[in-house]
């Protein structure tokens, strides 16, 4: 009878105040790393969404550029009628491309990859390097390859960084973007193709 009563009586009793503490502390750290792991996910998304928006500029800018490359044909000076392949420095250098009103279209583009007329998150480069010289093009086969750099600041370097502007990339000129200090405070995209003489 007492092996009874005296199991019944420990069922009654419940929970001491060490299992009850121990207990939330367990669960304590399980929602902590939860939401550690919800942060992660959040920024990761958010890199996501902007590399592919980054991607998607540079593929259009490589489009741009194969599209002007029909107004370069043998005909001399032909080039003059481009509008970015003509503003390539020479020797070879990365360069921001003018912004043209008429086609809406220029270096500084909006987070959600539309081009927009000045202070956009995203900036374009670009980089036009000849592959063939005067001969070659005087005769319609001139061929140039192509590189785009999409660059934008990442999310915590304008707060901590002394030399990055608050949040517009484009006011970084191409020689700033390009040396290492400043590079390590950008995210960066590059692409890069080749664009042809049209022949006649």
């Amino acid at each position: 009878m007492s092996t009874k009563l005296s199991t019944r009586r420990a069922r009654q009793r419940g929970y001491t105040a060490v299992e009850v503490l121990m207990s939330m502390s367990v669960l304590a750290v399980g929602v902590l790393g939860i939401f550690s792991m919800e942060k992660i996910t959040v920024a990761s998304n958010v890199h996501a969404k902007n590399l592919a928006i980054a991607t998607h500029i540079g593929q259009s800018w490589l489009g741009v550029l194969e599209a002007e490359a029909s107004l370069w044909d043998a005909s001399p000076n032909s080039i003059a009628r481009t509008t970015w392949l003509a503003s390539a420095p020479t020797p070879p250098d990365w360069f921001r491309p003018a912004a043209v009103a008429a086609s809406a279209f220029g270096p500084d583009f909006d987070e959600l990859g539309n081009p927009v007329g000045g202070d956009g998150r995203f900036c374009v480069d670009l980089r036009i390097s000849p592959l063939t010289g005067p001969l070659e093009e005087a005769k319609g086969q001139g061929l140039s390859r192509v590189e785009v750099r999409v660059f934008w600041i990442r999310d915590h370097a304008a707060a901590t960084s002394n030399f990055l502007p608050p949040e517009f990339p484009c006011d970084l000129a191409p020689a700033q973007v390009s040396t290492d200090e400043r590079a390590s405070q950008l995210h960066l995209v590059h692409l890069s193709g080749a664009v042809r003489q049209v022949v006649p």
